[in-house]
């Protein structure tokens, strides 16, 4: 039996991205979390959310200024 069909946009889904202080979505390019109201911090290479003081992304491992 055939697996069911996955459009294009269920295969280009977005990652989610959580606060890292509360875990809650985040929709970008909000400069704070809509849930807790802490400031995010994003990585200049990758764009992910930095936790806390991070010297190093998690995500791409670029160092951070």
């Amino acid at each position: 039996m055939r697996p069911p069909y996955r459009s294009k946009n269920a295969e280009a889904e977005k990652k989610v991205c959580l606060c890292p202080y509360c875990d809650a979505s985040l929709s970008k390019p909000f400069p704070f979390c809509q849930a807790c109201g802490k400031e995010l911090q994003f990585c200049s290479q990758c764009g992910e959310v930095l936790p806390g003081q991070a010297s190093v992304c998690p995500h791409c491992r670029a160092k951070l200024k």
